[in-house]
């Protein structure tokens, strides 16, 4: 019997919540084919199934919050005991959920079995919450979730229903004068990896100007040659080759053990803005990439993010992250921390004539830092040298020499 568990899908990770199963409950499956979809604080990602054999049980139900490690499905492979896809583990110990999920093609508990008692009602504590704000009684609620849980639409679908009905006591400034925002789904991830990345690091940002004329230059010229290339890869193909003279921005913290990892490759993540919430995709090893393969590797994987379809090595094992805010708006923010790296790039639109301060082909760059690890001086030189590198960079610089 294999035993499924979250795998650590990042640095930093600790849970993600199951999005759906591609699976039922007897369904033979193949090794490499999707079985879940997870959302995590980075991404919505599919996980495949890393053997063959038949679904012998789901014990999380989709919409539920699992941490790392926890035991999501049950495989039939028709080996001899139980396996688990984390080889580190010698000793398996499954605590299943008192209320495991049924096959996903059969009919949901009836409305009488799922009513019986208060305490057997499936709702999460935010639903719970919401039904005791409202004044509805959970019980007289009927579900439509997964396994017959209680859905926030489920409530606000029964307090509708009154109208013609029994009255609520329900204070009326509840209904008319304001509406629950609950973080849910990415934007709840991201609510606590935020709050982590803030409460855990000190934070200290930096600015500077920056001059683009040379960029504008460069990209005209390869638009020449059939190359069109946004803003985003010449920042991560520069603050690949500033890292290496500044090792220490290149860096993990380790929590678990109070110290910092400093990495010896350059996999530069870069905020993608996608309907769901902020993503940050990974291109891996761009030290080693021309400033033309990189950019067509970013445009794949924005565009991949925006539906929703990276893959787990696609978010895994960055470094360092841009954010390129830019292209929306704004002329200077201070970001925060793509947690556990130690520092991250804003970068920002080119303002014009409606901020004549900055000058033509000028914008203003921002750098947060981790003061723990970092000192002003060193992000002082930093995004200096950056400057430095940006401004005169040449065909050397981006990978293009001889070609």
């Amino acid at each position: 019997m294999f035993l499924f568990r979250l795998p650590d899908i990042g640095e930093g990770i600790t849970e993600g919540e199951i999005v759906s199963w591609k699976v039922k409950i007897g369904q033979e499956i193949k090794e490499g084919e999707d079985l879940v979809e997870v959302m995590t604080d980075k991404v919505t990602v599919q996980i495949p199934s890393p053997v063959s054999g038949k679904v012998k049980e789901i014990l999380v139900h989709e919409g539920t919050v699992a941490k790392v490690r926890d035991v999501l499905i049950k495989i039939d492979d028709g080996q001899e005991g139980e396996r688990t896809n984390l080889e580190e583990e010698r000793e398996v110990s499954v605590a299943a959920p008192s209320s495991p999920v049924q096959g996903m093609d059969t009919k949901p508990p009836s409305q009488s079995e799922v009513k019986s008692s208060q305490s057997r009602i499936l709702a999460t504590p935010a639903v719970r919450k919401l039904a005791a704000e409202l004044g509805v009684p959970l019980e007289k609620v009927t579900p439509t979730g997964p396994g017959g849980r209680v859905l926030p639409t489920d409530v606000r679908k029964y307090l509708a229903s009154q109208g013609e009905g029994q009255k609520l006591e329900v204070p009326q400034h509840k209904i008319t004068e304001e509406e629950i925002l609950e973080p849910k789904g990415l934007r709840r991830i991201i609510f606590e990896k935020m709050s982590r990345s803030k409460s855990v690091m000190p934070h200290f940002t930096i600015f500077e100007i920056l001059d683009i004329s040379n960029m504008l230059k460069i990209r005209k010229e390869l638009a020449s040659r059939g190359s069109d290339i946004g803003f985003t890869p010449f920042f991560l193909k520069v603050a690949s080759v500033v890292l290496k003279e500044f090792p220490k921005f290149n860096a993990i913290y380790d929590e678990k053990g109070s110290r910092y990892l400093l990495k010896k490759y350059y996999n530069l993540g870069f905020a993608v803005d996608t309907s769901a919430g902020l993503t940050v995709a990974v291109v891996k090893d761009v030290d080693q990439k021309d400033i033309v393969t990189l950019s067509a590797e970013v445009a794949d994987l924005a565009e991949r993010a925006r539906r929703n379809q990276l893959k787990l090595p696609e978010v895994q094992n960055s470094t360092f992250t841009v954010s390129n805010v830019g292209s929306i708006g704004g002329i200077l923010s201070t970001p925060i921390i793509n947690y556990p790296e130690v520092a991250i790039l804003a970068v920002h639109r080119v303002p014009g004539q409606d901020f004549p301060g900055l000058g033509k082909n000028r914008m203003l760059i921002s750098m947060s830092c981790d003061h723990r690890i970092i000192d002003g001086a060193d992000a002082a030189r930093f995004i200096t040298r950056f400057k430095e590198l940006f401004e005169k960079m040449d065909r050397g610089i981006l990978g293009m020499e001889g070609k």
